[in-house]
């Protein structure tokens, strides 16, 4: 069994050695001394010490105003009072302070021993029962974290129980590109991400040999000039740990805890604590991974990678919900490609399947990150434009007929097939306020273009007015105006 670390305050050297000679009888203590409150508190900074015994009345500062200060600074730390006949008021004072237990002087070695022991076994069993806590406390954290699938949920969930467990107060998650060599900040606590956009790089580049080695957590003993950017201040890391996230070998991400006013802040704990988590969390991220996938199998087209019809409803369910609750714009642009059919009957289905795919390319590339592209059917598509109003989707939809028209499909494979595209658009709130309405009008004002001179872009007009207007499919917009 380890030995205890007993440290033992009194102003009298006799009564110190006295203590020290009783309790190493049994060699199953290690003793140190103090000979006053102050030297107590310097060794206790120091670590390591089990039980404190303390005479009640010292010079200066008394056994009382240690007990104060442990319940201040180390509330975990018990401590045994010693007191004369004349003081148990002052040892009763004690136990309500939250001292431990006292004992009377004269000392009586085996009454002494007796207390020592109950002690030192009341601590144990309290550091028992806080370890078993803190099993199981992170047991259940485990299964939180091995419950969670959702990718953005479960990054979230794993940053914050790191943050609460280790004791950080700042830090950042961020997540690695492998095939682009990138990283990108996805979560931060405690300080002003906007200011420090490049701070994933810089502790990278600090502290590249450390990271790319890290199997596990890693406290590095040895800090290296990063510098964090506050509102009013530029600090220094002084402390810092990285928790790395993988999927099986893959690195994915990074967890980085710092802090500018201490070092040496994490410690093995914090580094235990660290370790049982991110194993959890790499069983997790790999689940997580394999529910993404399925999940966008389930949402996007087989052949061209967008969205399928059936996502598509929830886009325009969500995109409605949201220009309701913001009093803004949505738009839909509806898209045919002209004479496709000759395509398949020329080149055969195969080559009109490749057409489709880089299709698809050219869409996702016209319109931005916010917006939304989805095959409808066949070679019918649906982009829909969030905050736009019609004269932004005019816009886009012109710039895509005009891209369509002069783009060679399939020149790397020799075919340099031209196609032209029919669209028409519609938008919320100014043609229609509900979905199916908005979808009938954007197709009605696509099939107007296609059975009269394609390669045009037609604007829906409510029904109580029965004409529409166009734009020319030679005119041209210099500049996006949504």
């Amino acid at each position: 069994m380890k030995k205890a670390n007993i440290l033992i305050v009194d102003d009298d050297k006799f009564a110190r050695v006295f203590c020290r000679e009783v309790l190493e009888e049994e060699q199953l203590f290690e003793i140190y001394e103090a000979s006053g409150v102050d030297e107590a508190i310097e060794r206790i900074n120091k670590g390591g010490i089990d039980l404190v015994i303390s005479d009640m009345v010292m010079p200066e500062k008394t056994g009382l105003d240690l007990i104060e200060w442990v319940n201040s600074e180390m509330p975990s730390l018990r401590v045994i009072v010693i007191t004369g006949h004349g003081t148990v008021e002052s040892a009763v004072m004690a136990m309500k302070m939250g001292a431990l237990d006292f004992i009377r002087k004269p000392l009586n070695p085996p009454e002494f021993k007796i207390v020592v022991h109950r002690a030192i076994d009341r601590i144990r069993l309290a550091e028992e029962n806080e370890e078993l806590r803190n099993s199981l406390k992170l047991h259940n954290i485990g299964s939180r974290i091995t419950r969670t699938i959702e990718i953005e949920e479960l990054f979230e969930l794993v940053f914050d129980l790191l943050l609460q467990e280790t004791g950080a107060t700042r830090g950042f998650l961020y997540l690695v590109d492998q095939e682009q060599g990138e990283s990108n900040v996805i979560i931060s606590e405690g300080f002003d991400v906007e200011l420090n956009d490049k701070i994933d790089s810089e502790v990278f580049s600090a502290y590249s040999d450390v990271i790319s080695s890290a199997k596990g957590p890693v406290t590095p003993d040895q800090i290296r000039p990063v510098n964090v950017k506050f509102r009013s201040s530029i600090d220094p890391i002084l402390s810092i740990m990285f928790v790395p996230l993988r999927n099986k070998k893959d690195l994915v991400g990074m967890v980085v805890f710092f802090d500018t006013e201490r070092e040496g802040v994490f410690g093995e704990r914090d580094a235990h604590v660290a370790t049982f988590l991110s194993e959890h969390a790499g069983a997790a991220i790999e689940n997580a991974l394999l529910y993404s996938q399925a999940k966008i199998l389930t949402i996007t087209d087989d052949l061209t990678n967008v969205y399928n019809y059936r996502y598509l409803n929830n886009i325009l369910d969500r995109e409605l919900l949201r220009a309701q609750r913001l009093n803004t714009n949505m738009s839909i642009l509806f898209l045919d490609l002209d004479s496709f059919k000759q395509v398949n009957d020329t080149h055969g289905h195969l080559v009109g399947s490749k057409i489709l795919i880089e299709m698809a390319g050219i869409l996702k590339q016209a319109v931005r990150k916010v917006d939304a592209v989805a095959r409808y059917g066949g070679d019918e598509y649906i982009l829909v434009l969030t905050d736009t109003a019609s004269k932004g989707a005019m816009i886009v939809a012109e710039r895509v007929r005009e891209t369509v028209e002069n783009y060679e499909f399939l020149k790397d494979e020799g075919y340099n097939i031209r196609l032209t595209v029919s669209i028409g658009v519609a938008s919320y709130p100014e043609h229609a306020s509900g979905k199916i309405e908005l979808l009938r009008l954007a197709d009605e004002a696509m099939y107007r273009g296609k059975h009269g001179r394609k390669n045009i872009v037609y604007i829906a007009i409510p029904e109580k007015t029965s004409q529409m207007s166009s734009i020319s499919p030679i005119s041209s917009t210099k500049e996006d105006e949504r």
